[in-house]
């Protein structure tokens, strides 16, 4: 049985002009969008794109297929809106699962709001900084930091934004400002790790130039909440999203230090199993959720 998913994946490969770019749009790891295409081509015995390092060229076959799986693609959107239009109030129940912070300050609102415009549609939200298995536990959408590395889930990207890492004064008088990210392994630590460990890997850098830097914490939780709570008490350094700690900073209750190691950005992704990709009350929210957080204060 031939995969349409695949030939979709191609479509915006071609449609973005790279694996990374489409992958991005698309919620998946630009090895899994790579990997279906090698699929599809493999399955069609034809070579669809030249690659170079830098760029994937369309070959005479691939410009071919791209023209006919385009018209395919829109031919099968028209097909399910006019089924759709059968039925124009979308009903039943969600199940979403969404980290803690992000959960708590930003999906909890959009719910209320998508309630209120949907009221036909049911919606239960779970704030958890476990990793949920989504298909296990029966969820139909998840709010997760990218990228999504599983091509049986599906989704769009809703924002990226910087991180930093912060202390209070208190915490920097008393033991001294890190200058190079070496400097951490002599200071105090606080992470989120949700495996229960006492170290994690902070991604620093400087421009492009991205290095590793383990650190052992002097506390952890799996609740990732907890550390900037920790950080403001005075017990040390943490790293986290730029919207978590913006209003402490503000404050001056916490103070941004190595800013010119910036540790490595983070995308947030609302994905689906492929499977629901068609379901209407998914559709409704996907657009709601995409919505929502265009124009999102990334920091």
């Amino acid at each position: 049985m031939h995969d349409i998913s695949d030939m979709a994946v191609f479509v915006e490969v071609a449609r973005h002009g790279g694996f990374s770019a489409a992958a991005r749009q698309m919620g998946l790891a630009t090895s899994v969008v790579s990997d279906r295409v090698k699929g599809l081509e493999t399955r069609l015995g034809v070579k669809l794109l030249n690659r170079t390092t830098r760029t994937q060229v369309l070959t005479e076959s691939g410009a071919s297929y791209l023209e006919q799986a385009t018209r395919i693609i829109a031919d099968i959107a028209a097909l399910e809106a006019s089924v759709m239009q059968d039925s124009t109030v979308a009903r039943g129940d969600l199940k979403i699962t969404a980290p803690g912070p992000l959960g708590r300050r930003h999906v909890a609102p959009l719910i209320a709001q998508f309630c209120l415009d949907s009221p036909q549609i049911r919606v239960h939200l779970s704030v958890d900084d476990r990793f949920t298995d989504i298909v296990a536990e029966g969820y139909d959408i998840a709010f997760r930091g990218g990228p999504v590395v599983d091509s049986q889930f599906t989704g769009r990207c809703l924002f990226e934004t910087r991180r930093v890492i912060v202390a209070s004064p208190g915490y920097l008088h008393r033991s001294g400002t890190p200058l190079t990210p070496e400097d951490l392994k002599k200071h105090r630590c606080l992470v989120f790790n949700s495996q229960a460990h006492y170290f994690a890997e902070w991604r620093l850098g400087r421009g492009k130039q991205m290095r590793s830097v383990r650190v052992e914490g002097a506390m952890a939780s799996t609740h990732s909440e907890l550390p900037v709570s920790w950080a403001l008490a005075g017990l040390g350094l943490t790293q986290k999203s730029w919207w978590e700690v913006a209003p402490h900073v503000a404050e001056g209750t916490l103070i941004t230090v190595l800013e010119a190691y910036e540790p490595e950005p983070v995308s947030f992704y609302a994905i689906h199993p492929v499977r629901t990709a068609q379901s209407r009350k998914v559709c409704l929210f996907m657009e709601a959720a995409a919505d929502w957080f265009r124009g999102f204060d990334q920091g």
